[in-house]
């Protein structure tokens, strides 16, 4: 799955992630209660490596919910391809 950095800083914002600056091409949030920032780099057209897209999921606590996601996906084509 590619995410664009635009859709990972609304996916963050959304999720309660505050925007604190940027320095260069590095986009920094912070949330009250996380171990440290989240630091996005790249444009915000650019396409994020699937590591690191995973990282950034994984440290903002919505990995699981991605899987989940995933899965809600995945039984609703299954369900769509029996009718």
């Amino acid at each position: 799955m590619k995410m664009k950095v635009k859709q990972v800083i609304d996916l963050l914002e959304a999720n309660g992630w505050l925007y604190i600056g940027t320095k260069g091409d590095h986009h920094k949030f912070y949330k009250s209660g996380a171990r440290r920032p989240i630091i996005i780099a790249g444009k915000r057209n650019d396409d994020l490596a699937e590591g690191t897209l995973l990282s950034i999921l994984r440290e903002a606590g919505l990995k699981q919910q991605r899987k989940q996601n995933e899965l809600n996906e995945d039984n609703h084509a299954h369900i769509d391809s029996n009718h």
